[in-house]
């Protein structure tokens, strides 16, 4: 099992990763148009597949953040008792 400085280390790198991603997103023009726009849909364009790629990476990446802050807070919880 890992210790609490290992899983903090890792939710580190995931939110960094996770930035890193969301603020590629936000320079693309899907993103623009979508801020412009939010109460409706932006139509699909081929070219626009490396967004959803992008977006998907983005949301694996909250995922997999959760699930560590899940198993630090089990930890945590854990060592209180």
């Amino acid at each position: 099992m890992q210790d609490l400085s290992e899983i903090g280390e890792k939710i580190k790198i995931l939110k960094n990763a996770r930035k890193i991603l969301h603020n590629e997103y936000t320079q693309t023009e899907f993103h623009k148009k979508k801020e412009e726009n939010p109460h409706s849909t932006v139509p699909a364009k081929p070219e626009d597949e490396e967004i959803y790629k992008l977006l998907t990476a983005i949301h694996q990446l909250d995922h997999f953040v959760k699930k560590l802050q899940d198993e630090q807070f089990s930890i945590l919880k854990k060592n209180e008792k």
